[in-house]
């Protein structure tokens, strides 16, 4: 009865290393997805400030020309 006991056990035990190789997959796949989201996000904000330099500049040239 012991050697039953035994390998429910090991079964387990392999059981158990699956599940946690699948998890550490998991987790890598959920931080890629969430990396590339901040870029998305860093990059986003970066050309909404490009676009507001672009918009200040052209405004500030404006501005000249009117002045003239």
């Amino acid at each position: 009865m012991e050697a039953g006991g035994g390998g429910g056990a090991a079964a387990a035990a392999a059981a158990a290393a699956v599940d946690s190789k699948d998890l550490l997959q998991q987790s890598k796949a959920l931080d890629k997805l969430t990396d590339r989201v901040e870029d998305r996000q860093l990059d986003s904000t970066r050309v909404q400030s490009a676009m507001a330099a672009l918009a200040s500049s052209k405004e500030a040239d404006w501005n000249a020309m009117t002045m003239q």
